[in-house]
């Protein structure tokens, strides 16, 4: 007998895990996000009643009450949800061992061997019912014999669905759906394929992997293909790793000089450097991203001989990014910098405290900021912290 995987997905996450708390949301339209105050207040769930106005995910909540005037806020407490998604797998482990969780709301469940379709079904439907019971939260499920695949079945009937995918039926469930549905095809890739009239799963399937590799300009191309004929051999969520640590802010108002990018700047990499040392991690590159507030974006990075995790070193390496290459055609409307080629090596960095002088006051102008602004949110990016 092969392998049997469940995918379980929680339904709207955010947002039941708030009603469950506060049962009168269940009757008015409401996002779940960070303080909207901010200008970069981006919805992380929405609500029944709130999806009806085609409020999304990753809208930011202005633009969210545009389509829903009547939209109310609960601000984000990821210590409530940090505590939901413990109890719910508690649960998984009364069914099996290999649990695999894929962020906060989603786990793979690999059941044990000699496990039949139809237990693997009735599996799935009491692990729905018992969250469902016990905790107050809807699930839906994926049942298939390969990562990937199972994935997609708990998105293909949501919410509180089932859909088991087989062998024999994943050419006429999967294949249709669109190539967006496919893990790791997002907007940009999207489009990518869409130029070369590759639009659904099945086309991804039936093209050559190696003009996917060219065209994706990426090995993920040959991933793809591999994930899209139902052999997740090169995915291995169980291995996730830290790629990346980011860290950015978008102020209240718009950042109009050097002096004050490099005051956010060295906010950003101090932060950025306590989160290294946290995973006892060092970084051989460091990145700044910057959108103006015409949203135009841009990235620009180097490279460094030896792991640092310096915070002068990585803050002078980024304000010199930011000088050398922003030439002020618009004001700024967010920074963020990103340590990444990152390793644990014990190996000395070259570059103490005392050896980077900083290029700027930044003592001064963060109070300035401070003054101007109040209290900067620094938003967190690029870690994947196992519970």
């Amino acid at each position: 007998m092969e392998r049997i995987i469940l995918h379980c997905d929680m339904d709207r996450f955010y947002c039941t895990v708030e009603e469950k708390h506060d049962p009168s949301l269940r009757n008015i339209p409401f996002a779940v996000c960070g303080d909207p105050e901010m200008r970069h207040s981006i919805v992380m769930s929405a609500s029944s009643m709130a999806r009806q106005y085609g409020v999304r995910a990753g809208l930011r909540f202005a633009d969210a009450r545009r389509l829903c005037p009547a939209l109310m806020y609960v601000t984000a407490d990821h210590n409530k949800y940090l505590a939901e998604a413990k109890a719910a797998r508690e649960v998984y482990c009364k069914y099996a061992e290999n649990i695999i969780p894929y962020g906060l709301d989603e786990s793979w469940i690999v059941l044990e061997d000699g496990v039949t379709w139809h237990e693997a079904a009735q599996i799935a439907e009491l692990i729905k019912l018992e969250i469902m019971y016990s905790m107050d939260l809807s699930m839906s499920v994926g049942v298939s014999y390969n990562l990937i695949f199972s994935k997609i079945g708990s998105d293909y009937n949501k919410p509180n669905g089932l859909t088991v995918i087989t062998r024999d039926n994943y050419k006429g469930i999967i294949w249709p759906l669109s190539a967006k549905d496919l893990l790791f095809v997002g907007e940009v890739r999207e489009k990518a394929l869409a130029g070369y009239g590759i639009k659904t799963i099945g086309d991804i399937a039936a093209a050559d992997p190696e003009f996917l590799m060219r065209i994706l300009k990426s090995k993920v191309g040959y991933d793809l293909w591999m994930f899209a004929n139902g052999n997740d051999g090169n995915f291995h969520p169980e291995n996730d790793s830290i790629n990346s640590i980011g860290n950015t802010i978008t102020p209240p108002k718009d950042l109009r000089n050097n002096e004050e990018v490099g005051a956010v700047l060295y906010m950003l990499a101090s932060a950025v450097c306590a989160r290294l040392k946290k995973h006892g991690l060092k970084a051989r590159c460091v990145a700044i991203d910057t959108r103006d507030n015409q949203f135009n974006k841009a990235t620009r990075q180097c490279t460094f001989d030896i792991g640092t995790d310096n915070i002068n070193h990585i803050f002078n390496q980024a304000f010199r990014l930011f000088k050398n290459n922003y030439c002020w055609a618009n004001p700024l409307r967010s920074v963020g910098i990103r340590a990444m080629s990152l390793d644990d090596s014990s190996q000395l960095s070259l570059f103490s405290a005392d050896d980077c002088v900083i290029m700027v006051d930044v003592d001064s102008q963060i109070k300035r900021l401070t003054a101007r602004f109040g209290k900067l949110e620094v938003e967190s990016a690029g870690t994947h912290e196992r519970l």
